[in-house]
């Protein structure tokens, strides 16, 4: 484990409560993976076990729609990460591809739930991180045509219904009920790519799964 991937870890706003004893902990379980230009790191329907933190270099998050067009949901780079949808065990819902030599961190599934249970304030930033997100996508998506447009559609519609619902519960029960938190984390992350039919929320052991009434 190098002090470079230290310092590129600490630079994301996810790992930035962590201690020095902690960070070093967390990153000696992060495996690190290399990609020139052009490359595909994951395609969309493949199994999903792990989220990625872009270390260096960039990548673009995009989808075939029926016809075989391209649609481009939008581009990470350092310090940002992507792959984080695969907390409901459900195959990736994009595709993701390098726009230049790119560096990253990959991070199990069972590492980063436990580091979720362990850090309740770094669940809440990527939950409320998601959501930005997805308001951005919202904008953009309005004007959508084809398949993808009508999905999309159909997302935001649901969308605006459960978000006034579920963010609020979140910021009440984040203190007292930690186990509530990652349920509606695993909601939350759902919310991201929304390209498919309404994934199902992730079932974990001790975890009280919310659906809506």
């Amino acid at each position: 484990m190098s002090e470079a991937l230290l310092a590129r870890l600490h630079s994301v706003s996810l790992f930035q409560s962590l201690s020095e004893i902690g960070l070093r902990a967390f990153a000696s379980r992060v495996r690190e993976r290399r990609l020139e230009a052009d490359r595909l790191v994951f395609e969309e329907g493949e199994p999903a076990d792990s989220m990625y933190v872009v270390l260096s270099g960039s990548v673009k998050i995009f989808l075939n729609d029926a016809t075989g067009k391209q649609v481009v949901l939008g581009t990470k780079r350092p310090g940002e990460y992507f792959g984080e949808m695969m907390l409901d065990h459900r195959p990736r819902s994009a595709s993701i591809l390098t726009l230049e030599p790119s560096e990253f961190a990959v991070i199990s599934r069972e590492d980063f739930q436990a580091f979720l249970r362990q850090n309740p304030a770094a669940a809440e930033q990527l939950i409320l991180n998601l959501i930005h997100m997805t308001r951005d996508m919202n904008a953009r998506a309005r004007g959508g045509e084809g398949d993808i447009g009508e999905r999309v559609r159909g997302y935001i519609q649901w969308l605006e219904q459960v978000k006034s619902i579920d963010v609020p519960k979140v910021r009440r029960w984040l203190g007292a009920k930690r186990w509530v938190l990652l349920a509606l984390l695993a909601l939350a992350a759902a919310q991201y790519y929304f390209l498919d039919t309404l994934l199902q929320i992730m079932s974990l052991p001790g975890v009280t799964v919310f659906t809506r009434g």
